[in-house]
């Protein structure tokens, strides 16, 4: 049965596949890659060209909507992921450091792919650039798999052989695990968000602690290609770097109200650096709710940053 499948649909399984990973479904492609690549019913060549379109349109069109609607898609697709947000500062980590360059090997860390290819369209990455370093990763990426797959079929086809005695109980056998990988995700998910739990204060407080005569600190700590997509803060913010703390601390009062934000739903990163300076010894440190888009919301000002076109990573 199983082989059946791949014989008629094999390709279009693994177009569709990559297709909706690419899109943003919760859908991993390897196993899809791997037995169709095993079973020896298509080239390998063909498996590969397939893949790579497949690859390169779902990522064109995030890249084309990173291009159109900037942060406001980087806002959405961190809603939507089931990742744990701190994927999302290791994604703007990773780019910070290696450029876009990162898209070559993008693919083999999990959810890096996901924010990597529509930042690159919202900080204006040319299109050739993009294709050439999304395809070089989309072959590599797939490249591999279908190397197992094609090395291993001694192996993985008696396996596919005994699920092929289970009938239609294989099926669901494939739900059931995929049942299983998205429950994994959320429960990291819930785990991470439920470690994580402080007193966050609202846009309402803050607005109100600003006019007092003694205001807080406010802290952003988005990354800086965060910051290159939406150049706005809070007016009178300072930005730390988590990896740096040690060196910034100096720049931070202990003697006042400290109130961090970031730019993910859940403000995730915002709670992990108040965790870190309560380890300092800063003793009133609370994230901001809802985050800059919360200030925005209500209609507060925000503030132009500096420069900001100088925080773009290297294209």
């Amino acid at each position: 049965m199983l082989f059946d499948l791949i014989a008629r649909y094999g390709l279009a399984l693994v177009f569709l596949n990559i297709l909706g990973q690419a899109l943003g479904l919760p859908v991993p492609a390897y196993p899809t890659l791997i037995l169709t690549a095993s079973a020896g019913t298509f080239s390998p060549p063909t498996i590969l060209v397939v893949a790579l379109a497949a690859a390169l349109i779902g990522d064109a069109v995030w890249f084309l909507a990173g291009r159109r609607f900037g942060s406001q898609i980087l806002r959405l697709m961190c809603r939507l992921s089931i990742s744990p947000d701190s994927c999302v500062s290791r994604t703007e980590g990773a780019l910070e450091r290696h450029g876009f360059r990162i898209l070559m090997f993008a693919k083999f860390i999990p959810g890096l792919s996901a924010l990597a290819v529509p930042m690159a369209g919202a900080l204006g990455v040319r299109w050739r650039t993009f294709v050439l370093f999304d395809a070089i990763g989309a072959l590599l990426w797939s490249g591999v798999a279908v190397t197992l797959g094609t090395m291993f079929a001694s192996r993985i086809n008696p396996v596919l052989d005994a699920l092929d005695t289970l009938g239609r109980g294989a099926l669901w056998l494939v739900l059931l695990l995929f049942v299983l990988y998205l429950a994994n995700r959320w429960l990291n998910r819930y785990r991470l968000l439920r470690s994580l739990r402080m007193a966050r204060i609202g846009v309402e407080t803050l607005e109100e602690w600003m006019k007092e005569e003694v205001s807080p600190v406010v802290i952003d700590v988005r990354s800086n290609s965060r910051r290159a997509v939406d150049p706005f803060t809070i007016p009178g913010a300072i930005s730390l770097d988590p990896e740096k703390l040690g060196t910034q601390l100096k720049e931070v009062p202990r003697d006042r109200k400290i109130v961090v934000y970031c730019a993910c739903p859940n403000e995730v990163s915002a709670a992990k650096l108040a965790q870190q300076l309560r380890s300092q010894g800063f003793k009133d440190v609370r994230p901001l709710l809802g985050g800059l888009d919360a200030w925005r919301d209500r209609g507060l000002t925000v503030q132009k940053i500096e420069g900001a076109e100088m925080l773009v990573p290297a294209n």
